[in-house]
């Protein structure tokens, strides 16, 4: 009996030697051990520039591994790319690694900030690189590489006032320019430590109002990430880290006069500090502060935002619907009922950010309109809905044709709601 229980483990150790071996053979990290060495093994793949044979790579070399390991795998190969100045390669493949693996899909918008944040350095067309970027994960590479510039660059006010006029596509396409200001927030929370009411004032260096509006929804969200320690900077191992960088363990130095970080006595901090041109962006960010203390529960992060100044209740909501999305990884069904969990006065604005954010996530405004196909039991629901998209169409296409194709797509119920989001008609 006993020498057959030695067979048994010696032969499962020896079936497990193989697939180590095999495994191995295939490029893959093993826990345990040190990884292969990259670049050799990603040459080929990287000089035939298929994103699918990238992708089957990456995914193949990191599948064995875990949690940070795996992202830190995944990043190792992005960062690989971009070395190599194959930013789209990375976002393509990317892209195509969230289909062989989707747990990638929940870490995607920090995986493509990754990407845009090491995409550009100093010597390099700015604009190039950025429209080397794709909207994938929230369009976070976009966002990278306007905070790579503003970190080389400087925050003063001509440099904030001009990056965006400098990258071409983001002087004629509203959805692109909207990344690119709402990069400078969070290139401005990074570099002033995270002391929120200088990074707002730096906004206001934009001139015109609706780009310091996008502004400051980034200042927002950065200030709320990073707060957590969850940052939307690493930087690759090339990267000199500054004072101001989000290195080691996120950690940040704040100057003499810093900003506190969180208030506990306070709920509906910072937006109950701030000034109130900003007001109606804060409460629209809201909802990643709160949830620190809830957890996923929207019923009770709903009762939070039902504290806010009854005028900016509707942005706390929409903000609500935002996470919401991200949350479920933009399923229907589950934002439909997390959103469904408001107060019947200002739920609609929940959806309205689900499908916002449907929109941002692909740019694919299609997406959107089949989420409102599932609220026309709740009309004022499904207005709120169809608008929100109508008004995203208005950013992605600026010519009326392509906004009348667009919302053409849209089923009876919904037609004239998106007509009207997408300034069509003012009806």
């Amino acid at each position: 009996m006993t020498r057959r229980i030695v067979f048994g483990l010696a032969g499962l150790g020896l079936l497990l030697a193989v697939g180590i071996a095999f495994a191995r053979s295939r490029g893959a990290q093993i826990p345990g051990l040190p990884p292969l060495p990259l670049a050799a093994a990603l040459d080929g793949p990287a000089r035939r520039g298929d994103s699918l044979e990238v992708a089957t790579f990456a995914h193949n070399r990191c599948r064995l591994v875990r949690g940070k390991s795996q992202q830190a795998c995944y990043e190792e190969i992005l960062l690989a790319l971009v070395e190599r100045g194959q930013v789209r390669l990375a976002m393509d493949a990317l892209s195509v690694l969230g289909r062989l693996d989707p747990g990638t899909v929940a870490r995607g918008h920090d995986l493509t900030h990754v990407v845009g944040i090491n995409g550009w350095k100093p010597g390099l067309d700015v604009g190039a690189v950025y429209q080397s970027c794709t909207g994938l994960y929230q369009s976070g590479c976009y966002h990278g590489v306007v905070q790579a510039y503003l970190d080389a660059n400087g925050t003063d006010s001509s440099t904030v006032a001009s990056v965006c006029n400098l990258i071409k596509a983001a002087t004629t396409n509203m959805w692109l320019r909207f990344q690119c200001v709402h990069g400078i927030g969070h290139g401005l929370v990074q570099n002033t430590s995270l002391h929120l009411p200088k990074a707002l004032a730096g906004c206001d260096w934009l001139v015109d109002g609706w780009d310091a509006n996008s502004c400051y929804g980034g200042a927002f969200m950065e200030f709320i990430v990073a707060g957590r320690g969850q940052s939307h900077h690493p930087h690759g191992k090339t990267a000199a880290a500054k004072p101001t960088d989000h290195g080691d363990d996120h950690a940040h130095h704040e100057p003499a006069d810093s900003f506190p970080i969180r208030d506990p006595n306070d709920p509906l901090f910072p937006c109950s500090v701030v000034g109130p041109k900003y007001q109606a962006s804060c409460y629209g960010m809201l909802a990643g502060i709160v949830i620190e203390n809830t957890g996923a529960d929207f019923g009770k992060i709903a009762k939070a935002c039902d504290q806010a100044p009854p005028g900016l209740r509707p942005s706390c909501y929409q903000g609500i619907g935002t996470y919401v999305s991200g949350f479920t990884v933009r399923d229907p069904a589950k934002s439909e009922g997390h959103c469904n969990r408001g107060h019947p006065d200002y739920k609609a604005w929940c959806f309205v950010g689900v499908v916002k954010n449907f929109i941002d996530v692909t740019a694919v405004p299609k997406d959107g309109l089949d989420f409102c196909t599932r609220v026309h039991d709740q009309p004022a629901v499904a207005t709120a809905c169809y608008v929100a998209v109508g008004e995203q169409i208005a950013v992605l296409f600026p010519m009326v044709e392509d906004r009348t194709r667009e919302c053409a797509k849209a089923d009876p119920v919904g037609l004239a709601a998106c007509r009207y989001g997408a300034a069509l008609t003012s009806e």
